[in-house]
């Protein structure tokens, strides 16, 4: 099932261009093509403008970031695939908005209603619905409940419509937008609600960015020190097979950790900047205030209450890509192209506006495509949806697009491995497209597991239906359950991590080998082994 054809990708990638120490010529390319496309997204999407956007900004944009895929080298490895990752995910996002769904007609924020209609009542009022006693982590959020609703486009070529296009592209899962990513409970308490402070958000992550740090540094020492010959990606390294069973729990733990706390770190520096900011100069908004600002991760606490890879991947993980690959992915080329039959209403960008009035003019007139998307707008819920029963068709159907989704996902991540590869190979070697999709195996793997998981939770309801009634199984039932799927979750995910933490070691992401590497200070590796820098 992983094995890759012994393509070979020299010839090719012989005719690139040597890499270069980035530059500040480098730099400056790139955010000039943000703000391109920040002021292309400002103009209108109309006539002449889609076909610059189309032609013109998209060609440009995306070639200058391939440019940095492909020719700027980064000092530190872990930085040189991540920003390439970055770049590849860039250039997706670029294909979804100036090329296959325009965001003038498939995204808007989500704003108060009292901002667009001060004295009246809107049927566009959007209110949380329950039919059992509210989640103890939910009571904050309705405690602040307030109606939110669809924000027109604004008009081009003004400071608003600059500020939504700035937002639009900054905002990676969609916070405040119809687009975001489904967040966990963690996401809708205190300090991340709209009324939070902004001195309670800068306290509260200032403590925990700590923390995460103590975390981080101790498995830093893990890979530099404990684990090191397994991290230096040199040959003759050891191999994953060579490990004990708690040797590759403890390296797999060490490359998971490094990977959260990378993006943990930017997305708190980046949100505690951005509120600071926004306290100083008075501007509000989702880029501006706590409430935008959310944890990246779901805590362990959510996916023991609602264990599986469903949860994992939907709620706990952190939801960068998600938008992209689900309308380039699942919609694009799994529903326009072969024709699959539409399913996941969540996050489909052409969910119409749901009504409580016979007057749908009205609900138009809010937003130019006349669509919304009932997907997670915190602070409050979504409206209930019109389901659709599960059968064997569907669920082959949606084993196909998730297998696309997360082929794609891994494929992102994989234009790291290139650009590592491109960077460390020797260039007397010849390489093959296995040494460049080190990490998708691992991707592709979970699609199959999700279908097992989905199955078994559809026989099991169904026949946990006959004996009690749904909210009323007995506690150790429940408690039994969660045990299961908890279980079932890390297992699975520890077997198949073996691809990617093989992977990411042999693409030398993490390795140190003395030269012309800068030393951090460690705290655990002083105080354990000795070695305080690293």
């Amino acid at each position: 099932m992983t094995q890759i054809p012994p393509i070979p990708l020299s010839p090719v990638l012989s005719r690139l261009p040597p890499l270069h120490p980035k530059s500040p010529f480098d730099y400056n390319l790139a955010f000039g093509s943000i703000a391109l496309i920040i002021l292309t997204l400002s103009a209108p999407h109309t006539g002449g403008w889609k076909l610059f956007r189309a032609g013109i900004a998209a060609p440009i944009s995306i070639s200058v970031f391939g440019y940095i895929i492909l020719c700027a080298e980064d000092v530190y490895d872990i930085n040189h695939w991540g920003v390439a990752i970055l770049m590849s995910t860039f250039m997706m996002r670029i294909s979804e908005f100036f090329i296959f769904f325009p965001p003038e007609e498939n995204c808007h924020r989500l704003v108060p209603k009292s901002r667009l209609h001060p004295t009246s009542t809107s049927h566009l009022e959007t209110t949380a619905t329950t039919t059992t006693a509210p989640r103890q982590d939910e009571k904050e959020e309705q405690e602040e409940q307030e109606v939110l609703t669809p924000e027109p486009v604004p008009q081009p070529f003004t400071l608003s419509k600059l500020y939504w296009a700035t937002s639009l592209w900054f905002s990676y899962r969609g916070v405040g937008w119809n687009t975001v990513c489904p967040l966990g409970g963690s996401s809708r308490r205190h300090p991340y609600l709209r009324k939070s402070t902004r001195k309670s958000f800068i306290k509260h992550n200032i403590k925990i960015y700590i923390l995460y740090y103590l975390i981080d540094d101790f498995f830093r020492a893990i890979r530099n020190i404990y684990s090191a010959p397994f991290f230096s990606g040199l040959p003759g390294s050891p191999t994953y097979d060579s490990l004990t069973q708690i040797e590759r729990a403890i390296n797999s733990t060490a490359v998971v950790v490094k990977v959260w706390f990378v993006l943990v770190n930017s997305h708190i520096l980046w949100g505690m900047t951005c509120v600071i900011v926004g306290g100083i100069l008075g501007w509000e908004g989702e880029m501006f205030t706590p409430w935008g600002w959310p944890p990246l991760f779901g805590d362990l606490h959510e996916l023991w209450r609602y264990p599986g890879l469903s949860t994992m991947w939907s709620r706990t993980w952190q939801g960068y890509n998600r938008r992209w690959l689900y309308v380039l992915g699942w919609i694009g080329i799994g529903e326009n192209v072969l024709g699959l039959t539409h399913t996941g209403i969540s996050a489909h960008p052409t969910v119409p506006i749901t009504t409580t009035s016979t007057s749908s003019s009205s609900a138009n007139s809010l937003h130019t495509s006349g669509q919304t998307s009932p997907s997670h707008p915190i602070p409050t819920s979504s409206p209930r949806l019109p389901t659709r029963r599960m059968s064997s068709k569907l669920m082959i159907q949606n084993l196909i697009k998730s297998l696309i989704t997360f082929l794609l996902s891994g494929l992102n991540h994989d234009v790291g491995s290139l650009a590592l590869i491109l960077k460390n190979h020797p260039k007397n070697q010849a390489v093959y497209l296995s040494d460049v999709m080190r990490l998708t195996p691992f991707f592709v793997l979970q699609p199959f597991a999700l279908a097992v998981e989905a199955l078994f939770k559809t026989l099991w309801r169904r026949l946990k239906s006959k004996s009690y009634m749904k909210g009323q199984e007995p506690t150790w039932l429940t408690f039994m359950e969660r045990i299961i799927g908890f279980i079932w979750t890390w297992v699975w995910l520890g077997y198949t991590a073996r691809y990617f933490v093989e992977g990411m070691a042999q693409l030398g992401v993490y390795r140190r080998d003395g030269v012309d590497r800068e030393m951090f200070l460690s705290v655990w590796g002083g105080l354990i082994w000795g070695k305080w820098w690293i």
